[in-house]
């Protein structure tokens, strides 16, 4: 196969494909064109004219040019890789878009040993590219290639102590699940193997270049059906089957919580759900690290407000606050201190659902205001708080 240039200079493959072309009565500039073609480092024209007008230069033959041609024409041009020259990688990020399109299939099952043995797969093509390019081992003592645990191993790793903890884990369930019927764990390892994602992308770009990222080509799974509120507990509560309880003993054996943490090792997305308009996006990705995901922490639904959530109306909120002991309190006292605490709007207000859904909601239907317990709590807390 046609073998191109690294420099500004022209190898001795090149000189004849010039010379081929030139003899053809291509210019110059269409010369420059065609060898220039996603070459690492461009030739100028001056380069061009002296093989032009080189009487010695032999000419390439037929069979050398369609070689060129076909080379010159497999390259991907928006990640710059050719399949004669970057196999390796090629089959790396293929390897990582066949583990996370299994993964995000629902018709299929299995889907956590599919994404085990690809993902390896992935992670240990990108370990013999980087080990070539870096005068690492790519073969052990008996000339077999190095697996992905040798190169996790070796000094020269260049990956953070949660990336390999992560490649550690994802090389454990792949051997506990290769040859072995384990039951369903799918959901049990999705954190692993969601850091094993975000991982690969971060080391794949570090090393080999932003061209070659994998975010613009995944996208984010749909569904049929929505997310129901039972569905979200029944994950939060699952248990697994002593088969996937062994192998999480043996993952999580004698790792600290820090390294358990770690979202380099396993990663953590916090989803809410919200009142929002439909122009606003369906979900929210928080940081748990951040002050709102400690918040959400504690949360696993946010409701949307409601008349449910806020079934007190003004006259049933008076009731409350005189039952608690306020005798004197009465329609005037409430509208007083809803004013004073900025809990809705005026009555003459352009904007009647400008509330404050902590305590007070606006139904549109009936355009009256309803307040929740919060409310007839924040009441009593003034009114106990008044000299």
């Amino acid at each position: 196969m046609f073998k191109q240039g690294k420099t500004g200079s022209l190898n001795q493959n090149e000189k004849r494909i010039v010379k081929y072309l030139c003899n053809r009565g291509a210019t110059n500039q269409d010369i420059q064109a065609e060898i220039n073609l996603c070459r690492p480092a461009t030739v100028n024209s001056g380069r061009i004219s002296a093989v032009k007008n080189d009487p010695n230069q032999a000419a390439a033959s037929e069979v050398e040019f369609r070689s060129f041609e076909v080379f010159k024409r497999s390259f991907d041009f928006r990640t710059g890789l050719n399949p004669f020259t970057d196999e390796i990688l090629i089959k790396s990020r293929e390897a990582m878009k066949l583990a996370v399109s299994v993964f995000n299939n629902p018709t299929l099952n299995f889907r956590a040993e599919n994404f085990s043995i690809l993902a390896n797969i992935a992670w240990t093509y990108f370990a013999l590219k980087y080990s070539d390019l870096h005068n690492m081992p790519t073969t052990r003592a008996n000339g077999l290639a190095i697996s992905l645990a040798d190169f996790v191993r070796a000094n020269e790793c260049p990956f953070d102590d949660g990336t390999k903890n992560n490649l550690k884990a994802l090389i454990k369930i792949r051997d506990a699940t290769e040859h072995t019927a384990i039951g369903f764990g799918d959901d049990t390892w999705a954190g692993i193997f969601q850091a094993t994602c975000v991982n690969y992308e971060r080391e794949l770009t570090k090393h080999f270049g932003a061209r070659l990222s994998l975010a613009a080509e995944i996208a984010f799974s749909l569904q049929l059906s929505t997310l129901s509120l039972g569905q979200v507990a029944s994950m939060a509560t699952a248990t697994s089957d002593e088969k996937v309880a062994a192998i999480n003993a043996e993952l999580y054996g004698g790792m600290t919580e820090a390294q358990k943490n770690d979202q380099s090792f396993q990663f953590s997305v916090v989803y809410t759900t919200v009142a929002s308009s439909k122009s606003k996006s369906t979900f929210q990705f928080v940081s748990p690290l951040s002050a709102e995901g400690k918040d959400i922490v504690t949360v696993l639904v946010k409701h949307k407000p409601s008349a449910d959530s806020h079934p007190y109306r003004p006259s049933q909120v008076v009731q409350k606050v005189v039952g608690a002991g306020y005798p004197n309190f009465n329609s005037h006292s409430h509208t007083s201190m809803w004013r004073s605490e900025s809990v809705r709007p005026a009555a003459n207000s352009d904007k009647p659902s400008a509330t404050n859904l902590d305590y007070c909601y606006y139904n549109p239907t009936f355009r009256s205001y309803t307040y929740n317990e919060a409310w007839v709590q924040k009441v009593l807390s003034n009114l106990n708080n008044q000299p």
